[in-house]
């Protein structure tokens, strides 16, 4: 089924890419500050900072998230995709254990099970309230996006 110009499959795909490079964003910034040591604002340290391939691969990151939040955007609403986003939370818990020994106990653990019971809690997007491949909402054409601002009354300022 398609919606907005994208096939589920696609939309699924985002999220899978979303959250991978999210994580991986993450993780590669601490590798960059675990690279170039104690930062102090000095030139020096900006051009540690810009030599180390992991900050390079975190731009790249942010670059491909981009990309992933506008098709995922494009389908659902932003009260419902935002908190979907904190899952990455929950994925880099688990890569700071397994990659860098950092603890994990039962708060984190409790405060992750409440993350994914409040997204779950969130429920899905009802179709009315995303937008359609139009840039119109999907309820009988009756409200448009501001992008149309042939059909929003303007104020005459002077």
């Amino acid at each position: 089924m398609k919606r907005g110009g994208y096939s589920r499959a696609t939309v699924m795909s985002s999220w899978i890419v979303l959250l991978a490079l999210g994580a991986l964003c993450q993780i590669s910034l601490k590798y960059a500050g675990l690279d170039t040591g104690p930062f102090d604002f000095s030139p020096r340290a900006f051009a540690v900072a810009a030599a180390s391939p992991w900050l390079w691969l975190a731009v790249g990151c942010y670059l491909g998230e981009f990309v992933a939040w506008m098709v995922i955007l494009r389908h659902s609403s932003l009260s419902s995709a935002f908190p979907t986003g904190a899952i990455v939370l929950i994925m880099l818990m688990f890569a700071s254990r397994w990659l860098f020994d950092e603890p994990v106990g039962w708060p984190k653990l409790i405060g992750s099970a409440m993350i994914v019971a409040g997204v779950l809690l969130l429920g899905p997007d009802h179709p009315a309230a995303t937008p359609s491949a139009t840039g119109q909402r999907e309820d009988n054409g009756a409200i448009a996006y501001a992008a149309d601002s042939a059909e929003i009354p303007r104020k005459d300022l002077s």
